[in-house]
């Protein structure tokens, strides 16, 4: 894992100019792209977040295609070679929580496999299987992982794929260990001592990841989205999907949202209000989600407190949605900051919440050096 001292070491033997390899994560509509630079804490090299000109398996089915979309991104955006590290789509990757038992003169490696063989009722060699201790020790003997499993074909396939692309995959990972690295190194030392929780918001699916310190202690996916949020409000506003996500930049989902300047000449208060009544319903299931999650990482950390909520992904690109999440949370929730970027000293920092996952991913090649 990652450190910032570790980082600060290895800048300080002149390697401050090394890239990362490059962070690449196939969300569900788009690409998010991120190079690292060493520095303390590392900066972007060169960052992307580009709509598929087709859906993503179609995409990813097409060398041809995928090769010269990703050639005319990394063109456009200044990345440099074609070392990557990658992570799988969420969908291809199934995340257990499993409570076991290690007897004497067992691993803990042989007692998940056997149980993991019950569980899923086929042979195990057709699946490529890792998993992480969140619980070694109990009174009751009782320990806790989370297990990852994912169809050995699927993998392979992948793989392929982005072979014929031309990239090199240095490192293929899932999403959840990219934002633990991303935490580790980039949330102040007063957030990460606490459990943080990070709420990754995807077209019609959420995906909720607890870190404590570097230990992952909790992942699970809840039924909330951009895509099924604005398709609820396009359907009570008569509205296309556009249009809708227009009123929603306008006038945001929360009195507090710095919201652009509504234009002259269009009053759409009666839209606005529309959406609030539908979204806040949402985020409240949500925020059901997210307490349910905190009484987890409570008990599994005798009582330590969530210190932050980050939230990221299409939503929390919407003026307000962190602020209505913390209001009715009740407690403090923010967009994931900007990294410093090398390739724009004289801008305005914007917040980055699409490249969490891709940064985290990219810096797993500076864990390995």
């Amino acid at each position: 894992m990652a450190s910032l001292a570790g980082l600060r070491s290895v800048a300080q033997r002149g390697l401050r100019t090394r890239l990362s390899p490059i962070g690449l994560e196939f969300a569900e509509d788009r690409l998010n792209a991120a190079q690292l630079a060493y520095g303390e804490p590392p900066v972007l090299r060169a960052h992307a977040s580009v709509s598929y000109p087709v859906a993503r398996p179609e995409l990813l089915g097409s060398p041809a295609a995928l090769k010269g979309f990703l050639k005319q991104v990394f063109k456009t955006h200044g990345f440099s070679g074609r070392k990557v590290v990658t992570t799988l789509p969420s969908e291809d990757v199934r995340v257990l929580s499993v409570t076991y038992q290690v007897r004497q003169g067992q691993s803990d490696d042989f007692a998940i496999a056997k149980l993991m063989e019950d569980r899923v009722g086929e042979d195990l060699s057709q699946f490529v299987i890792d998993y992480m201790p969140i619980r070694t020790d109990s009174r009751d003997g009782d320990r806790l992982a989370m297990v990852l499993l994912c169809e050995r074909g699927t993998v392979i396939t992948y793989l392929e794929q982005l072979r014929k692309a031309g990239l090199e995959v240095d490192s293929l990972e899932v999403n959840l260990v990219s934002i633990r690295r991303w935490i580790s190194t980039f949330v102040s030392a007063d957030d990460a001592s606490q459990n943080v929780l990070v709420v990754n918001t995807g077209e019609n699916k959420t995906q909720l990841t607890m870190v404590s310190g570097q230990r992952l202690l909790f992942e699970q996916q809840v039924d909330f989205g951009e895509g099924s949020l604005l398709a609820q409000i396009s359907v009570a506003l008569d509205a296309s999907r556009e249009v809708t996500r227009e009123i929603v930049f306008r006038r945001g989902v929360h009195p507090t949202a710095d919201a652009p300047a509504a234009v002259e000449g269009i009053d759409d208060t009666a839209s606005s209000n529309m959406v609030l009544t539908i979204v806040r319903p949402q985020f409240s299931n949500l925020v059901a989600e997210v307490r349910r999650a905190i009484l987890f990482a409570s008990s599994e950390t005798r009582g330590g407190s969530v210190g932050h909520v980050y939230l990221m992904g299409g939503v929390a690109q919407w003026p307000g949605a962190a602020e209505l999440l913390a209001s009715l949370a009740q407690m403090p929730v923010s967009i994931p900051g900007p990294l410093i970027d090398t390739t724009n000293l004289g801008g305005e920092a914007q917040p980055a919440p699409e490249l969490v996952i891709a940064s985290g991913l990219a810096l797993r090649g500076f864990a390995d050096a």
